[in-house]
């Protein structure tokens, strides 16, 4: 198909095209050649039982990071209240974010070894943080338990399930994965409720033991159906054209800018994603609202989050998946300037107002600023191919995951402690890391088409 330059002549196909105007980005990559996972994608059996096995372990891997807000709360009051709030909150932060930093190697396990093996080295791992976390009484012991193994084990279970989407569906890969990353956030929807009234009713020792039990019967279910569309060649059989095997960790990715330019982007976006996950019970109940309704307030941004990542992720499908994504930081990070920081500026005694705001912000970033999550994977396979997915995302987690760990700790010390607490200071922070890494991303993709324009489309 040939392409316009800008002085409006017509041009030989590009191989990678690029377009912006207000911050919208369109790409046409390069075609690479047929490949199993391409060719009728979308007839091939077992793809609903594959998608629904991936979201119930997001259900497990993400639902239980989002409920650690809950955790928080009974740790500064009970179990580790001689600590530090932004020392007890590394906990959740690294189970949050440990699974994104190793990325680089679980994703090349998975793609290497296999699937399955790495699904039950993750269940094993998750399952055993729980009651591992269930006899700990030292903030030492709940960061090895609940924050790095935890972490660990989510790491191994994460990449598959948001790499299988792109195997079984290629025209809707947008709404595919949408569907499986709002396992995750249903999973946020329910958890902390149920969190929360099991301390209460059973106290904490058996609430991790609960949630073992919860965690093994969501997360048996992927080593049955969670299977790639065509079976992996382990490691140990495979040889490539010069009769050697591939390499252990791959970096070629690194040489490519418009790589760089997504994860330097997107790293910047990401230390402003966490903040709120961890911040906004807290805010709302410093400005007077109820600790009940500040718990529903985060249960409802997680279900509607549900909604508007299979919505983001449509328009992904139809109108550019790189427009999508960068519109998704865009519109977070508004969400937290238009919203959040007015109601956390508010004078507490106006709770009405203030209510109405947090409520506002949370309906406006579930459904218009959370999509990011779910279209990093359907991205890098629509720039960079298909083929060994898990081990391309993964390069981009990790670094994406540093920032995910720095972020909440971060915002938390700009918040401060004690009774004076700057939350307009950390809500801004946040909004605008998300802001910029979204416009920085139309920028730097658009930078590096000059790049790009040198690659010639090769048929």
């Amino acid at each position: 198909m040939a392409t316009m330059t800008t002085n409006g002549t017509a041009s030989a196909p590009c191989a990678h095209e690029l377009t912006t105007t207000n911050v919208q980005v369109n790409f046409e990559t390069h075609r690479v050649a047929q490949t199993g996972t391409d060719h009728d994608a979308e007839r091939v059996p077992g793809r609903y039982t594959a998608i629904m096995a991936a979201a119930g372990v997001l259900f497990v891997g993400v639902g239980y990071t989002n409920t650690f807000g809950v955790f928080q709360e009974y740790y500064l009051q009970n179990t580790l209240r001689n600590e530090r709030p932004e020392k007890i909150i590394v906990i959740g932060s690294t189970a949050a974010s440990l699974y994104l930093i190793l990325g680089v190697f679980t994703g090349r396990f998975a793609d290497l070894i296999g699937y399955r093996p790495s699904l039950f080295t993750g269940t094993v791992l998750m399952v055993g943080s729980m009651f591992a976390a269930s006899v700990s009484k030292t903030y030492v012991q709940f960061l090895l338990s609940q924050g790095i193994m935890f972490g660990l084990g989510l790491a191994f279970v994460y990449l598959p399930a948001v790499s299988i989407a792109r195997q079984y569906w290629k025209q809707n890969h947008g709404v595919a994965n949408a569907i499986v990353v709002s396992g995750g956030a249903l999973g946020g929807t329910v958890l902390p409720y149920v969190v929360r009234r099991l301390i209460a009713e059973k106290g904490l020792p058996q609430t991790f033991r609960l949630l073992g039990y919860i965690a093994a019967g969501g997360l048996a279910p992927s080593m049955l159906f969670l299977k790639p569309a065509r079976p992996i060649i382990p490691l140990w059989r495979r040889r490539d054209s010069g009769g050697g095997r591939p390499p252990i960790l791959d970096f070629t990715l690194l040489r490519d800018p418009r790589f760089n330019a997504l994860v330097l982007a997107s790293t910047v976006a990401m230390v402003g994603f966490l903040p709120r996950y961890f911040l906004l019970p807290d805010s709302a109940v410093a400005q007077g609202i109820s600790v009940t309704y500040s718990a529903w307030l985060l249960g409802l941004m997680n279900g509607l989050s549900i909604i508007g990542r299979i919505g983001i992720g449509w328009v992904a499908d139809r109108f550019g998946k790189v427009n999508a994504l960068t519109l998704s930081y865009v519109l977070c990070g508004l969400g937290h300037l238009i919203f959040w920081l007015p109601a956390v500026i508010m004078p507490s005694e106006n709770v009405a107002t203030t209510t109405a705001m947090f409520t506002c912000f949370v309906v406006y970033v579930g459904l218009l600023g959370s999509g990011f999550v779910s279209l990093l994977p359907v991205v890098v396979s629509h720039l960079f191919g298909p083929e060994a997915l898990a081990s391309k995302q993964g390069l981009l987690n990790t670094t994406v995951g540093l920032a995910t760990l720095a972020g909440p700790s971060a915002v938390y010390a700009i918040v401060g402690s004690g009774e004076t607490r700057h939350w307009a200071n950390g809500v801004l922070s946040a909004g605008l890391f998300m802001l910029v890494g979204g416009l920085l991303l139309g920028a730097l993709l658009s930078s590096s088409l000059k790049v790009g324009r040198r690659i010639r489309n090769v048929d």
